[in-house]
């Protein structure tokens, strides 16, 4: 991904941010990813980190309409991934879908009610709606209707060992490609 997408990314979503009346805390870890895939437009995601603490993380993301966070699961995370504006539309699965087919259910909470989900069936969710996915639950994400931002709250994050994607190909800690200077938005 080169740096210029990168800041692009970073400068809409410093702008729909601040659009919403998100104030963020003073020095946010921010990053934007196309998830070494190549095309940001289909995959991609910008991530705010706002806190990581051994006990608790929390985030704010940002993705414009369409652009998917792959299918993934965590070894250890349990997040809430909580629609702070726009819609999103959340597929889920029982087992990793590049290796086996979408079949039975997924046991997860929505709203903080339990519910049966199909796996592999698609579901969307509106602003101020939530979804609790614990560990083992494979998930994809995706803005429907506009750019949307993404609440996470979940136990702590460490991304290097505990973020499994289904397809091998995603690399979350590519280097950016050195087109302009790093260009960190303020909100």
């Amino acid at each position: 991904m080169k740096q210029s997408e990168i800041n692009l990314l970073l400068n809409e979503a410093a702008e729909c941010l601040k659009k919403h009346n998100w104030k963020l805390p003073p020095e946010p870890e921010w990053c934007a990813t196309d998830f070494g895939l190549g095309d940001y437009e289909k995959a991609g995601l910008v991530e705010v980190l706002l806190c990581n603490e051994p006990e608790y993380c929390e985030k704010i993301m940002y993705a414009r309409e369409n652009m998917v966070t792959p299918c993934h699961t965590h070894y250890e995370k349990k997040e809430d991934i909580i629609v702070r504006h726009g819609r999103v539309k959340f597929t889920l699965w029982n087992k990793n879908p590049e290796e086996n087919k979408a079949e039975g259910t997924v046991e997860i909470k929505i709203n903080r009610k339990m519910e049966t989900k199909k796996s592999g069936e698609p579901f969307e969710l509106k602003e101020g709606e939530r979804v609790t996915l614990t560990a083992g639950v494979w998930h994809e994400f995706a803005p429907v209707g506009g750019p949307a931002l993404i609440g996470e709250v979940s136990t702590y994050c460490n991304e290097e060992i505990d973020n499994v994607f289904a397809d091998k190909k995603v690399d979350i800690f590519q280097a950016p490609e050195a087109d302009e200077k790093v260009a960190t938005p303020c909100c």
